[in-house]
């Protein structure tokens, strides 16, 4: 399911992300953008809720907004994600880990306290594990789905 709304999120992840790129555990370069759109397609096939889909186009925009063109500001970026949707801002809001504010491990209970953040967070390190991650990176997933797997349990 394609709308509007779920296009332009994708837009505004391409822009946001344009010209950088991850490192698979082999050292490859991948176009960041293709991480975005694989965690939206897997989202997708979870919900047809278009706010989460179009979260996870965007989840990781606010964290990497100073690796952006010098040109795009944070201020920009959250205009343009609120003109979704406030549900779409206060997700990936919500999905942004800022390490100087919250530890690692606080950051994924939080996330696993809320069913939709919960979903785009697990789709986004079921796809981070598929760019052969390194095994510290590997160990760091396994902990961070054992406590979101955790928590469906506990509802």
């Amino acid at each position: 399911m394609k709308t509007l709304q779920i296009t332009k999120a994708a837009e505004i992840a391409r822009k946001y992300h344009k010209g950088s790129f991850r490192t698979s555990g082999e050292g490859n370069k991948i176009d960041y953008f293709k991480h975005c759109e694989g965690v939206a397609e897997m989202v997708s096939k979870i919900t047809d809720d278009p706010e989460m889909i179009c979260a996870a186009y965007l989840h990781d925009t606010i964290e990497d907004i100073e690796k952006a063109d010098k040109k795009l500001s944070l201020e920009s970026l959250t205009k343009e994600i609120s003109s979704l949707g406030i549900n779409v801002l206060r997700y990936v809001e919500a999905l942004s880990h800022d390490k100087n504010k919250e530890d690692y491990q606080a950051y994924i209970e939080r996330i696993a306290s809320d069913k939709k953040l919960r979903i785009i967070k697990v789709c986004d390190m079921i796809w981070n594990v598929t760019e052969s991650p390194s095994d510290r990176q590997r160990e760091k997933y396994r902990n961070s789905l054992f406590t979101l797997f955790s928590a469906l349990i506990k509802k």
